[in-house]
């Protein structure tokens, strides 16, 4: 006797269960035959839909609380070469410098703001965090402040480098300092260099400067989660149903844009394709500042590949001036991938999960950055300014599922879903969607006779199905 299989026809899933029937020997299945196994959903105590529900999302956030206090985080490598850098960096892989006379690392300088705390890591101030240092350029750590307001003993004019590996680096005296070297380039003309002018050399244990936890990312906990989270806050801020954010009116007049209706107590949001390359005009602003309660939200789209000058008329970047606007301006490139070229933007926090920034201008910039790769060159130099702004944030939207249970049916070993006379296992897949977790569904499946058997015996077999968060669930 030869046995056929049928089964339904595989639904989209988002959880699959496999019931395994197991078929009795000869004497017991000979005479029955096997037509088809399907399944009915028999519903225990509820209805049929529903999605389980989204983790609550926080009333409020910001991006950057996963900088952890640092100006620059790059989950990558990080190349700098611009002018100076007044704050601080951490890269996941190795971080090098482009001068071969020291990249400045400073605390302030008369261009820039003095008022930020440098991050601790291990207890220590730090200015440079990364997995290693690599090539041939030198960087000059000495916290220099000219603002005049950082004490001597203080961690901001104490801060050094904390590195994950650093058994090819050697610790030397240079002037009475610390410098650290690279020895793998002796065959080099220029050694790399990181020179601690804030660290009186008292031996070449580099020790102290090697991290506790075995990588950086170590130091930025639940770093995926986090990122998801301020992506979907971002999202949702911008849907009008929920009323978050309030849209900028954009007149554009040619080479000029006048933009107006701009709220007080809630971000404002403008496209960066609308302003980019134009005179933004505030004739029509109402006097609109940019502040905790009100930021203004640049988002930007996705297939860009350079950030300019946003050039509102009458915010000026110097020090002293309009400069910390840039605590409550962000650059949204939670959509945007690949490398984006950065020149001429002044003000603003930049927030690019899945792009690398390639920085390379004559003009300095204030902000944050959370990138991949980072890669800087030019004159301009980067001042931190912390992000303050104050960002609503609400769940995601359920998208409805229209709930729906089907099965797909396989003989174990056998491509043609033939059963062996001899006994042996039928695996029915049961493909669900739009179950409410936490609900108990009874599926019910029927074992029947061919069409044109002698014999018409049905075998039904119950099995109690919870859907999970687990993606396979396997009984028997």
């Amino acid at each position: 006797m030869i046995i056929f299989i049928w089964g339904f026809s595989k639904l989209n899933t988002r959880s699959i269960c496999e019931s395994v029937f197991t078929s009795a020997p000869y004497a017991a299945w000979a005479e029955k035959g096997l037509a088809g196994i399907g399944a009915a959903a028999l519903i225990a105590g509820t209805s049929l839909g529903g999605l389980s529900p989204a983790l609550a999302a926080p009333e409020t956030f910001n991006p950057f609380d996963i900088n952890n206090g640092f100006t620059v985080v790059s989950q990558g490598d990080a190349v700098l070469s611009n002018g100076e850098i007044e704050g601080s960096i951490a890269a996941f892989g190795s971080i090098s410098s482009g001068n071969q006379n020291g990249y400045p690392v400073i605390h302030n300088s008369p261009a820039g703001e003095a008022d930020y705390t440098v991050p601790t890591v291990d207890g220590t101030p730090v200015r440079i965090l990364a997995q290693e240092f690599i090539g041939t350029g030198s960087f000059e750590v000495t916290n220099r402040d000219d603002s005049g307001t950082i004490a001597p003993g203080s961690p901001e004019a104490n801060a050094v480098v904390k590195l994950v590996d650093i058994e090819n680096l050697e610790g030397q005296e240079r002037s009475g300092f610390l410098r650290i070297t690279n020895p793998e380039n002796e065959a080099n003309e220029n050694l790399g260099i990181i020179d601690l002018n804030s660290v009186t050399y008292e031996g070449s244990d580099l020790t102290p400067y090697k991290t506790e936890q075995p990588s950086v990312s170590a130091y930025f906990e639940d770093l995926e989660a986090q990122v998801a989270q301020t992506n979907q806050c971002l999202a949702s801020m911008y849907n009008p149903e929920l009323e978050l954010t309030n849209p900028v009116t954009i007149d554009d007049q040619g080479g000029m844009v006048f933009v107006a209706d701009f709220a007080t107590d809630r971000p404002n949001v403008v496209n960066y394709e609308d302003l980019a390359g134009k005179t933004i005009k505030m004739d029509n602003a109402d006097g609109y500042e940019p502040t905790a309660d009100a930021p203004l939200v640049v988002r930007v789209a996705p297939e860009t590949t350079s950030l300019g000058q946003l050039n509102f008329e009458g915010w000026s970047p110097q020090a002293g001036a309009e400069q910390d606007f840039a605590r409550y301006i962000l650059l949204d490139l939670s959509e945007v991938s690949g490398d984006v070229g950065i020149d001429g933007l002044t003000l603003g926090a930049i927030w690019a999960p899945d792009a690398n920034l390639n920085f390379n201008s004559g003009v300095t910039t204030n902000g944050q950055w959370f990138a991949k790769d980072v890669t800087t060159a030019g004159g301009g130099e980067i001042h931190h300014h912390t992000f303050a702004g104050i960002l609503p944030c609400a769940d995601s939207p359920v998208v409805p599922v229209e709930p729906s249970i089907g099965t797909t049916v396989a003989v174990d070993g056998s491509d043609e879903k033939v059963l062996p006379l001899t006994g042996g296992t039928v695996i029915d897949t049961v493909a669900y969607e739009g179950l409410e977790t936490g609900v108990e569904y009874t599926l019910e499946g029927e074992i029947r006779t061919a069409p044109g058997r002698r014999r018409n015996r049905n075998r039904t077999r119950h099995h109690q199905l919870h859907p999970r968060r687990s993606r396979r669930h396997h009984h028997g």
